[in-house]
């Protein structure tokens, strides 16, 4: 009981709103400066001390993975929110693409990092937040039946790959955008 008085207590509440400042900040510094901006950037946006940051995050790549983290977790909900629509997939993919454009320079600097993440951990956590939604899209009829998930996760590398090297944030958004509109040509059934 005590330790639970011990979570909600000002100070404790204060430590998770500099980590949650600090993830949503190097979130839009990233985004928009690439993985390599200094952290005081981070520190400054999100309005904590270097301390404060460090206290946090160790390095870069601590602070990457809890973005990386951040988003897989909010796509789950996201996927849970709409459990059961005919257009889950569509949404959930969406907000992958989206959150690839925000977080363009992430992920290649997550995985050659000292701390890389377990790639095939990764793949199935991915393809059970896919799954689901991809049978009732196929169900509908909005997408192929023939589409498996590992096939939407080489999707999402490829529109990865088309905005890893745009240099703005609207240069990613229309690349992904094109890249979308030419794969689901491919997504789509066949009349």
């Amino acid at each position: 009981m005590a330790a639970d008085a011990q979570d909600d207590s000002p100070r404790r509440r204060d430590a998770r709103d500099n980590r949650e400042r600090l993830v949503a900040a190097a979130r839009e510094v990233f985004a928009e400066s690439g993985f390599d901006v200094p952290l005081d950037a981070i520190a400054r946006r999100a309005g904590v001390g270097r301390a404060t940051l460090y206290r946090n995050f160790p390095d870069r790549y601590a602070l990457g993975s809890a973005i990386f983290e951040h988003n897989l977790a909010t796509l789950e909900a996201l996927a849970r929110a709409h459990v059961g629509r005919a257009d889950a997939f569509t949404i959930l993919l969406s907000a992958i693409i989206e959150q690839q454009i925000a977080s363009h320079a992430l992920v290649p600097a997550l995985m050659t990092g000292p701390t890389a993440p377990d790639l095939e951990a990764l793949r199935r956590r991915m393809t059970r937040l896919l799954a689901a939604p991809l049978r009732q899209a196929q169900t509908a009829g909005q997408i192929r039946r023939d589409l498996v998930a590992a096939d939407v996760l080489s999707v999402i590398a490829m529109v990865s790959a088309v905005v890893i090297h745009a240099p703005s944030v609207g240069a990613r958004r229309r690349r992904a955008a094109r890249a979308l509109q030419l794969v689901f040509d491919g997504l789509v059934p066949r009349s």
